[in-house]
């Protein structure tokens, strides 16, 4: 994964914003869960919620 792009994310617990940063060119899911296959990276909010955001 290359590292091109700086996105802002939206918790699903809370709505937080965070700063994340992304392969250029792709969707961001938001989820409470891992995947199994594909590429992902693991966030938390500032208000201390760890989420998934899966790049599609």
């Amino acid at each position: 994964m290359q590292v091109t792009a700086i996105q802002q994310v939206k918790c699903p617990q809370c709505a937080t914003q965070t700063s994340i940063s992304v392969p250029d060119d792709v969707e961001l899911k938001p989820s409470r869960s891992v995947a199994a296959f594909g590429e992902q990276t693991k966030v938390t909010c500032s208000n201390g919620h760890t989420y998934w955001v899966h790049f599609c």
